[in-house]
């Protein structure tokens, strides 16, 4: 009987329809990569509910945006965190316990990652980050509620997701990066997670892991690139986004799954494999995304 599970998490980008082929790239790389748990954001309605059946998997989905994947029993959540953040109770090893799982997607604008690397300093980004912050205490205070109706104070959490934010200590790291703190996955940490991750790979020097974007384009590489609001030079900064946070379990590894245009090689980083260009070349890419896939393998505490 598995002693461990693994659990990922992805945004799907609108869906899967940025590439070629999007939904069925997505199988592919969920077949090719199976987990126990799937939190999958950006479903664009339908993704999720093509994606799970084709694993043989059960989906819990109760809004457009945000959705879990699970073979085993799995059970959606009534929560009014909804569509950013979906709540379900996952049995991923029979018999070994449950596990309540959040599929996060924090709010997208304003970027505080912009002005913050202009800066303009941390009254600023806590002023652009309070929608995030405010949607994260809310899943909190609904963890909470959760567990006292399971009856399980105890109970083991993830919480994972898109957080279009990045990490305070990995900010405080880099040489590249002012020393901005970031309130809503500060949040989970006082509450008493753990960045799974980072608790595997704590260097984010050696480590970024930046998990978006593999394919925005950089004006240092040469490329062509869009304006975005807040954007100064027009270049888009590549920041670890994409958390497993977790309470309640034992971290096991934790990676990095996606590609790479320049053939990134990072401890932590696995290359999925085929073509991989940036964007607007990318309709013929075999990762159908603009965000890496988070993967963390957990046991249950003895």
């Amino acid at each position: 009987m598995p002693t461990t599970f693994t659990l990922q998490t992805w945004n799907l980008w609108y869906g899967g329809r940025e590439v070629d082929y999007g939904q069925e790239k997505q199988y592919a790389i969920a077949a090719q990569f199976p987990a126990d748990v799937l939190a999958v954001q950006e479903c664009w309605g339908t993704a999720a509910e093509n994606l799970a059946p084709k694993l043989g998997a059960g989906l819990a989905q109760s809004g457009w945006d945000t959705a879990v994947i699970a073979p085993g029993e799995l059970t959606p959540l009534a929560t009014d965190t909804l569509p950013y953040a979906q709540a379900a109770l996952a049995t991923p090893v029979p018999g070994a316990g449950r596990v309540l799982v959040w599929s996060v997607h924090l709010a997208a604008y304003p970027y505080a990652v912009y002005r913050a690397l202009q800066g303009e300093g941390q009254e600023v980004a806590d002023a652009e980050e309070a929608e995030r912050l405010k949607q994260i205490e809310q899943v909190l205070a609904e963890t909470s509620r959760l567990c006292t109706e399971l009856g399980d104070e105890n109970l083991p959490v993830v919480v994972c997701g898109d957080f279009n934010t990045p990490a305070t200590g990995d900010w405080a790291a880099r040489s590249d990066r002012p020393d901005i703190a970031w309130r809503a996955p500060d949040a989970l940490v006082e509450a008493g997670f753990v960045d799974t991750f980072r608790a595997v790979h704590p260097d984010p020097v050696t480590t970024p892991a930046d998990s978006w974007s593999p394919i925005e384009p950089l004006t240092h590489a040469g490329h062509e690139v869009k304006p975005e609001p807040g954007r100064t030079d027009g270049a888009e900064p590549r920041d670890r986004i994409d958390f497993i946070f977790a309470r309640g379990l034992e971290v096991v590894d934790s990676l990095m799954r996606g590609c790479s245009v320049d053939g990134l090689v990072e401890d932590g980083f696995v290359d999925v494999g085929g073509r991989c260009e940036l964007i607007p070349n990318q309709r013929q890419n075999r990762f159908p995304s603009d965000h890496q896939l988070v993967e963390t393998r957990f046991s249950f505490p003895a």
